[in-house]
């Protein structure tokens, strides 16, 4: 985290950890991997070449498995567990998400090259100005009624709802194919549609066996041919939510994952399908441990939904909170005052300027979409709206802020024709 920077946030340095746009994020993996396959790329720059570099020169193939949930701390915890892939891996090290560290932008990110403030899906629950509503954006439906993809019949095309062209659509024009594979009951959904533009085929699969079977055929069937494969598995994360990244359930899972990697692809890829591709395996964010000890609820605190003239948005690790006229000062005061062991406030203007959202000129509307005043937990903190409150429990594990296990992320990078 940039000190100065820092300093006008007010963020504690010693607690968060900063985007690394410049060069060190998961948004700086779309151009990585179009450095590898000698393609231009109009986005964020690339990682570092240490971490791309070494795995040789004449790559033809790029394969990307993003793992949610698998932050660094679950790595270097578990490390027994992925012994047999990171012992071959040529380039094993630590990037950062973005900010928010939530699933829906950050794969938005991978899927663009671009930061949540450029390309615009920023949270999980926004504020839609157009059509007077706070929608999720897994399910693109308003929060105070459950209905599938209603925004889209509103109007919001996921053509051009991300402010930035997707990574397929780039690749393309340099004629190399791009190959998305994930769970079947999503591959169709208006994310994947949002991410897919340009993608050659979406791939869905039931298991992450599956999934591996259908990449190592695609990988045989394609030998030669310039390509991009992305795989998405979403287990570690699901799993975190309900027993924390520290638990034997997450332990298993990911035992089985790696276990799987190993048998069904790794090993199982035929010479051809190896020549000339590179692998790597990174993750949206990590996990936070989120007690139910320090669940934080809005209606506890009248004073402070008075000065609020909407419910906020956001998620419970990272609150868009939207001020009534002339009240924005003293919801911070009142957040980093009466609640300043638990969160961090910021006034939004100060941190889009900062670049917090990403660096650059922040794309029209998107501003909207992050209120007025950004609370970024601290510890294990969440903040929950009564309605969230019957709910609130059954997650004891969660991510969006800004901690260092939601931040840091690992970066495995090996040339499979030596594996």
């Amino acid at each position: 985290m940039n000190k100065s920077t820092a300093d006008q946030l007010n963020l504690p340095l010693n607690e968060f950890t900063w985007p690394a746009y410049d060069g060190g994020s998961i948004a700086n993996v779309p151009g990585t991997v179009a450095a590898l396959l000698d393609a231009p790329f109009v986005g964020l720059p690339t990682l570092p070449e240490a971490l791309w570099r070494p795995l040789g020169q004449g790559i033809k193939r790029v394969v990307l498995l993003t793992l949610d949930g698998f932050g660094w701390n679950l790595l270097q915890a578990r490390q027994k567990l992925v012994t047999a892939v990171s012992h071959k891996a040529t380039i094993t090290h630590q990037i950062t998400s973005i900010f928010p560290s939530t699933t829906v932008a950050a794969l938005s990110s991978l899927w663009t090259g671009f930061a949540p403030a450029q390309h615009g899906l920023a949270g999980l629950r926004l504020f839609f100005p157009e059509y007077s509503v706070s929608a999720g954006m897994l399910d693109f439906s308003p929060l105070f009624y459950k209905a599938r993809d209603a925004l889209v019949e509103a109007g919001l095309n996921p053509e051009t709802f991300l402010q930035r062209p997707g990574v397929g659509e780039q690749l393309a024009q340099s004629g190399i194919k791009t190959y998305a594979f994930k769970g079947r009951e999503i591959v169709d959904s208006v994310l994947s549609k949002m991410h897919g533009r340009g993608v050659t085929e979406s791939i869905g699969a039931v298991t992450f066996a599956e999934m591996l079977v259908k990449m190592r055929e695609l990988l045989d069937k394609q030998a030669g041919e310039r390509l991009f494969v992305s795989a998405y598995w979403p287990t570690i994360d699901s799993l975190s939510h309900y027993h924390t990244w520290e638990s034997t359930a997450v332990a298993a899972e990911i035992n089985a994952i790696f276990y799987q990697l190993q048998t069904e692809f790794l090993d199982a890829l035929t010479p051809a399908a190896r020549q000339d591709t590179a692998f790597f395996i990174v993750a949206d964010h990590g996990q936070e441990l989120t007690p139910l000890s320090k669940q934080i609820f809005l209606a506890d605190h009248p004073q402070l939904e008075q000065m609020l003239f909407m419910q906020p948005t956001g998620e419970p690790r990272v609150v868009y909170f939207y001020t009534r006229h002339g009240h924005q000062q003293a919801v911070l005061d009142y957040l980093n005052t009466k609640l300043g062991g638990m969160m961090t406030a910021v006034a939004t203007q100060d941190a889009l300027q900062a670049g917090l959202f990403g660096p650059g000129e922040v794309v029209a509307k998107v501003a909207d979409r992050f209120g007025d005043v950004v609370a970024i937990m601290r510890g294990g903190y969440s903040l929950f709206t009564e309605a969230e409150r019957p709910t609130a429990h059954k997650m004891i594990g969660r991510h969006g802020g800004m901690n260092h296990a939601e931040m840091l992320v690992p970066w495995l990078g090996l040339c499979l024709d030596g594996w």
